[in-house]
């Protein structure tokens, strides 16, 4: 049977269904007093359409436009494609010129010194590959060991450094062969914190240094948090029984530490036992000579030790205490003479011994098998810098260090690098706090590079400061180990080259691990 055909009026009564349903659903009301959902589809399309042109438009624009402007003689410019760096210059042969740079900091620095910001950032212009094909080149110019990063200010590293020595111990050895065979590797840290934990008060580093082999004890001079230099290394004297005796010497077997690393340790005096001559002091001392060593306790407080000079008596550290007692006597136990202590006035500032640089406690050394890992730390927090020495094992590096050029493994170079990704320091090399100031002012890049920089406008005109304020302080010790490129000054940048020539020992031609391990199978093989 064939089928009734719809009417007009039956698809506009269903339609006006549909919308009192919809009309219903939205106002909860069958009754139509508008269309709820006309000004929705409406809004829809009219988006859908401005979508459409938009994209259009922007298609249009990265077709025929978008090639960026070449800006003015003294701007620095970057191709968008192969991401080389130009400086624009003018000359009588042409009103835009292209020299192309052999690095970013090279073309900050020739803009500098052409007169064009130095004091204030140089912001380069990112201009695309076509823009620039145009226009006519000069000779490769800057300075082909400046920095290749140059870092903005928020991008600075944590002023916190330090220089470790890690060791190789073979273990397939007995322990004093695996002690006396031991091979140091040195590393630096720049950006770090938590290289191991602080040297106590009773352990000491017994080291020799591995180019001059002169023994070294590194030890506290400090018990407290204080700021400034909590550690210093001291030379042994060749024959001190009493040294050698107190701080367990004698069948130790010194630790070999980088030349680099002990440089970095303030140093003091050889520990040399004064003389002390065997005469009465001028005081009632109960018995006790010049030169005796007592002690005095009170409950509650930490002991204090005391040797006797002919003008009264002298307080000194425990280390020092016992290494004089030891030297006049056998007995390891300083008596106690509270009471008559104090009663006996101070000595005259003449009249006492050199000793104040002896160890804070009687240290005993701690050798690899202990610690195969040391360093020199330092930081600065708010400006106030503290220098000890932590141990620990392993390598102090939380991710894989960059392997230097100049690596020598157990000579005297430093080896390794470490600085987060991303981060470089703008620091001053510093000596101790009153040079925190006034030092020359460095880029240390992420590479272990050091690069001078001639002064904080020169720092400013680079990006790589705000201010002044901007420019911490870094040890000039540590900075001192590690290579150094160019000299940031903008009279330096604008050298030419045809070509760049290479000294033929510089560099180092170091193939990848598995490159080489297959070179050396195939020279086999031939």
């Amino acid at each position: 049977m064939a089928s009734t055909p719809t009417t007009k009026s039956q698809v506009q009564a269903y339609r006006f269904v549909i919308r009192r349903m919809e009309s219903a659903l939205a106002r909860r009301d069958a009754v139509m007093l508008h269309d709820p959902l006309g000004s929705h589809k409406r809004a829809t399309i009219a988006g859908a359409i401005i979508a459409c042109v938009g994209m259009i438009g922007f298609l249009v624009w990265g077709l025929f436009g978008g090639q960026g402007t070449v800006p003015k003689p003294g701007s620095v410019v970057i191709a968008k494609g192969s991401g080389s760096v130009y400086v624009v210059t003018s000359d009588d042969q042409a009103d835009k010129r292209l020299i192309p740079m052999l690095n970013m900091a090279s073309a900050k620095l020739l803009v500098m010194a052409k007169g064009n910001g130095q004091g204030q950032a140089i912001e380069p212009t990112k201009v695309d590959q076509a823009a620039l094909a145009e226009l006519p080149r000069g000779p490769k110019t800057g300075m082909p060991n400046a920095p290749d990063f140059l870092p903005e200010p928020g991008q600075a590293a944590t002023p916190a450094w330090a220089i470790c020595d890690v060791a190789e111990l073979n273990k397939a050895l007995d322990t004093e062969d695996m002690l006396a065979s031991a091979e140091v590797e040195t590393t630096v840290l720049g950006g770090v914190t938590g290289h191991g934990r602080e040297l106590g008060r009773d352990e000491a580093l017994y080291v020799r240094d591995s180019s001059s082999e002169q023994p070294y004890l590194i030890y506290r001079v400090r018990s407290d948090n204080s700021t400034g230099a909590r550690v210093v290394k001291a030379a042994l004297p060749a024959e001190e029984p009493a040294v050698t005796e107190m701080f367990g010497l004698g069948d130790a077997v010194p630790r070999i530490v980088s030349t680099n690393m002990l440089n970095a340790i303030p140093e003091v005096d050889s520990l040399d036992v004064p003389e002390l001559a065997e005469t009465t002091p001028d005081y009632d001392s109960g018995g006790y000579g010049v030169g005796d060593v007592l002690e005095r306790s009170v409950p509650g407080e930490t002991p204090q030790f005391f040797v006797l000079r002919q003008s009264g008596k002298q307080h000194v550290t425990r280390g020092a205490a016992a290494v004089l007692h030891a030297s006049r006597y056998s007995s390891e136990e300083i008596p106690n003479a509270t009471g008559m202590l104090t009663d006996i006035g101070t000595a005259d500032a003449a009249d006492e011994l050199d000793v104040d640089h002896f160890p804070v406690g009687v240290p005993q050394p701690l050798s690899f098998a202990d610690a195969d890992r040391s360093c020199l730390s330092w930081s600065d927090e708010s400006g106030e810098q503290r220098v000890t020495v932590t141990v620990g094992s392993g390598t102090p590096a939380p991710k894989a260090p960059v392997k230097l050029a100049q690596f020598d493994g157990t000579g005297p170079r430093v080896d390794y690098f470490y600085m987060p990704p991303g981060k470089a320091a703008v620091a001053r090399g510093s000596t101790g706090p009153d040079t925190a100031e006034g030092g020359p002012v460095y880029l240390v890049s992420n590479r272990g590079v050091t690069y001078g920089i001639k002064d904080v406008a020169t720092a400013k005109g680079l990006g790589v400061v705000n201010g002044a304020g901007d420019i911490g302080a870094a040890p000039a010790s540590i900075l001192g180990t590690l290579p150094s490129g160019d000299f940031l000054d903008p009279a330096q940048a604008g050298f030419v080259y045809d070509s760049i020539p290479v000294e033929s020992d510089a560099g180092v031609n170091r193939a990848p691990a598995e490159e080489q391990q297959r070179a050396d199978t195939g020279a086999a093989a031939d």
